[in-house]
């Protein structure tokens, strides 16, 4: 429990909240490794994402007993660590082992979760920053495609590209390493299906998927074969030629072990 006098500069300080000083503002960036998240440093908002960590620093500040960084996320609001000099940091239980504070120029890192998509803002007993925006994506999962392997030359196909993890902005097709392009024979239903219309041998070949959002960027490939009409058809007949040349031999066989009936003796 905060002792009676440092628990009344508290009180106070949150009465009588630092008004907004001009200049002073958050700025943001995201530290690396991050998928292939924007590492530059931004100011008002950042975008990163789940799993990752992010730095939010402010100017120097004068002297200040007492410091906040609030957060506002959804329906939500409130802190998300609270130092008062020479004293421990006090860290919100939403917060507490993926933060760090530094207590020297007040700087927070925070690894992000999904709930941490909001606004956020650094308050002392006389200035306040801003509210900046912090939006939270989770990274893409690598996509799987849907299909048939195969298809009859002349025949119609369809590809389905599915993320399970991660909301893609963006789906494009690639065949053999090359963007694929709409067309008659080539048709694209919401970027996330591939239609092939009456299928030839030449759309024989890989096929990616690519999928991408603010923060990352995923692919994986898929091997369609188109097989030949006459391909399909001959080892039809020869099975056919070859069962009814088996059943002849079997006659045969039947007909020469039967004893002969009615001979002269």
């Amino acid at each position: 429990m905060l002792p009676v006098p440092l628990f009344l500069l508290l009180l106070l300080f949150l009465a009588c909240p630092g008004s907004s000083a001009a200049g002073l503002g958050i700025t943001a960036r995201t530290l690396s490794p991050c998928y292939s998240a924007d590492l530059r440093p931004a100011s008002e908002r950042l975008v990163s994402a789940v799993g990752c960590t992010v730095l939010l620093t402010i100017p120097p500040l004068q002297d200040s007993k007492v410091v906040f960084w609030e957060y506002r996320t959804g329906q939500q609001e409130g802190v998300v660590i609270s130092y008062a000099f020479d004293r421990p940091t006090n860290t919100s239980r939403a917060y507490e082992n993926r933060t760090m504070f530094n207590k020297t120029d007040f700087s927070l890192q925070m690894v992000l979760q999904r709930e941490d998509d909001g606004l956020y803002r650094f308050r002392s007993e006389a200035e306040a920053t801003g509210w900046f925006q912090l939006h939270v994506v989770e990274p893409l999962s690598e996509p799987e495609i849907v299909g048939n392997s195969s298809v009859k030359a002349g025949g119609n196909t369809k590809l389905v590209c599915n993320v399970l993890e991660g909301t893609a902005d963006t789906y494009w097709w690639k065949k053999n390493g090359e963007l694929l392009l709409g067309s008659d024979h080539i048709q694209f239903v919401d970027n996330t299906t591939l239609c092939i219309v009456k299928a030839s041998m030449n759309d024989s070949g890989y096929y990616a998927c690519v999928v991408r959002n603010a923060v990352s960027q995923n692919e994986t490939s898929f091997l369609l074969h188109v097989q030949n009409a006459a391909n399909v058809l001959l080892p039809v007949i020869l099975a056919c030629i070859v069962v009814g040349l088996l059943a002849g031999v079997f006659v045969w066989c039947r007909t020469r072990d039967r004893p002969c009936r009615g001979s002269c003796r």
